[in-house]
């Protein structure tokens, strides 16, 4: 590998085929953006995107998880978050939850949508926050799938 006079690595000079950005960026790289991005984050935390995701949800009470994400709690957000608890959703889980509906639900964070979504977790046997997170993966690709055709 040779460098300029400013210290930047130099590119060899070969012929790159990919189509795409992400196609480009794996020829030169022999790694996808994604995996780059992980190692990258890797590097400054000491952990990947889902360890560093699953400490926050599971060291954060969901009343704390609203606060940061809305600026406050309302009174409904409290009954809110004791009904999901009195479903027996671990803090983890509910904070799984209520991240996805802030990130997906186009229309926010209606009560009865959130904990009708909160029986179906807890008929679906959502007891980690790992599960609830494979479990959000696959909606998020189904929809992505759908949306797509």
């Amino acid at each position: 590998m040779t460098k300029d006079k400013k210290g930047r690595k130099k590119v060899q000079r070969k012929v790159i085929h990919g189509t795409t950005a992400e196609e480009r960026f794996q020829e030169i790289h022999g790694m996808t953006i994604e995996e780059w991005n992980e190692q990258q984050f890797k590097a400054k935390t000491g952990m990947t995107p889902d360890e560093w995701y699953i400490k926050q949800v599971k060291s954060t009470t969901p009343f704390d998880f609203i606060k940061e994400r809305y600026g406050t709690v309302t009174e409904d957000d409290i009954k809110l978050v004791k009904d999901l608890q009195l479903l027996e959703l671990k803090d983890g889980v509910i904070n799984v939850l209520l991240d996805y509906v802030a990130i997906f639900s186009r229309i926010g964070m209606v009560d009865p949508l959130v904990s009708e979504m909160g029986k179906n977790w807890h008929k679906e046997r959502m007891l980690t926050v790992e599960k609830a997170m494979l479990f959000v993966r696959e909606e998020h690709k189904k929809y992505k799938e759908s949306s797509e055709k």
